[in-house]
C-alpha cells in the first residue's frame, strides 16, 4: 500500500468528511472517540473520504486477525494505529511482523516490558525508517535516551516514555544534549507554575523537537497558554500536548488562538457532542494543519504528519491509561 500525504484545502471540512464516513458503520453503543482521532490522523490521506474510512476499517480488521499481536491493545488503539499505518503507506501484516522482530531485540537490550508502549514506540521507529527494518542502532539510541531521561527523573520515567524516546531518537545531537534540552524546558515550564509530572515530561519531550533554543520555545508555549486563557479557555494538564504542537507554528499567537477557537466552535456541533477537552484537542489539530500549510514544502508536509502522528500516539497513551483504569475499577 502506497499513500502520499496530501494537504487538504480545508482541513476542518476534510476532518468532518472522514469522521462522518467512519461513523457511518459505527454501532450506537461504541465510543466515537477513537474514530475522531483516527479521522484527525487521516486528514492528509488522499482520496475520497469513504475510501479512506474503508481502508482504515480494513487495516483494523487485519490487525485483529492476529490475537498474539493485539495482546491488550484496546479498540481505541487499534483504530488509531490503523489510521497511522494508512497515512504512512504501511500494512497491518508488515507492521505486525516488524513488531514481533523488534520486540525480541527489545528483550535482548533489556528494554522495559510494556506491550502497549512498545507497540507505539515501534510504529514511530518504523515511520522514521520509512517501513525499512528498524536498525539495532536506532533501538540502542532509544534505550540510551530512556536511560538519560531516567537520570534526570528516575521517579517519572517509565515504559510510557518509550514512544517519546522513539520520536527523539531521530533528532540530531548527542543523547545527553537532547535530554538536557528537554530537562531545561521541563524546569522552565515548572517555574511558570505548570504542574510537574508525567504530562509535563511528555510535553517537554515534544517541545524538544522545536528547532529553537529552550528559552524561545518556553516563551512561545507560555504565550499560547496565556492567549487562550485571555479568551476564557482554561488550560489543564491534558491540554499541554495541544499547546506543544501549536508551538511549532511560525505564526503570531493571536492568529493561532483565533483559528483554534474558530475551529472549536465547529467541533462543538459534531455528533456525538465532544466534551471541552476533546473539542479543544480536535480543533488544535485541524487548525495546526491549516496554519502549517503556509510552508508548503515536502519537508513541511513530512514534519506536519510526524507531529500529527505524535499527537495520535499521545491520545493512544491516554486511551490505554483510561482502559487500564476502567479494567482496574471493574476488577475491584
Amino acid at each position: 500500500m502506497t499513500t502520499k500525504h496530501q494537504l487538504p484545502t480545508d482541513s476542518l471540512a476534510r476532518f468532518q468528511e472522514i469522521y462522518a464516513a467512519l461513523c457511518s458503520e459505527r454501532s450506537w453503543w461504541r465510543d466515537s472517540s477513537p474514530l475522531r482521532f483516527a479521522a484527525i490522523s487521516a486528514i492528509t490521506c488522499p482520496g475520497p473520504a469513504d475510501k479512506v474510512a474503508a481502508n482504515i476499517r480494513k487495516i483494523t480488521e487485519n490487525l485483529r486477525k492476529d490475537s498474539s499481536f493485539l495482546g491488550r491493545l484496546s479498540r481505541s488503539l487499534q483504530f488509531i494505529i490503523a489510521s497511522m499505518l494508512l497515512g504512512n503507506g504501511d500494512t497491518a501484516r508488515g507492521f505486525q511482523q516488524e513488531v514481533k522482530r523488534v520486540r525480541s531485540i527489545y528483550r535482548t537490550e533489556n528494554i522495559r516490558r510494556a506491550a502497549t508502549y512498545e507497540t507505539m514506540s515501534i510504529i514511530i521507529l518504523r515511520i522514521q525508517a520509512k517501513q525499512k527494518p528498524i536498525t539495532v542502532k536506532s533501538i540502542k539510541r532509544l534505550k540510551d535516551l530512556y536511560e538519560e531521561m531516567k537520570r534526570h527523573h528516575w521517579w517519572l520515567t517509565g515504559p510510557e516514555d518509550l514512544p517519546a524516546c522513539a520520536i527523539l531518537a531521530s533528532q540530531d545531537g548527542s543523547v545527553a544534549t537532547i535530554a538536557q534540552k528537554s530537562e531545561d524546558i521541563y524546569q522552565a515550564l515548572a517555574k511558570k507554575k505548570h504542574y510537574k509530572g508525567d504530562t509535563l515530561q511528555t510535553t517537554a519531550n515534544i517541545l524538544c523537537m522545536v528547532p529553537s533554543d529552550s528559552t524561545t520555545i518556553t516563551k512561545r508555549f507560555i504565550d499560547l497558554a496565556e492567549g487562550f486563557r485571555n479568551n476564557g479557555v482554561k488550560i489543564w494538564q491534558s491540554d499541554y500536548d495541544e499547546l506543544a504542537i501549536l508551538t511549532f507554528l511560525n505564526h503570531p499567537t493571536r492568529r493561532i488562538v483565533d483559528r483554534v477557537l474558530q475551529h472549536r466552535e465547529t467541533m462543538k456541533t459534531i455528533k456525538p457532542k465532544p466534551d471541552r477537552s476533546l473539542s479543544f484537542s480536535m480543533a488544535t489539530s485541524t487548525a495546526f494543519v491549516e496554519l502549517a500549510q503556509a510552508d508548503n514544502t515536502t519537508k513541511a508536509v513530512r514534519n506536519m504528519k510526524l507531529l500529527m502522528d505524535m499527537q495520535a500516539i499521545i491520545h493512544a497513551q491516554q486511551a490505554a491509561a483510561a482502559a487500564a483504569a476502567s479494567a482496574a475499577a471493574a476488577a475491584g
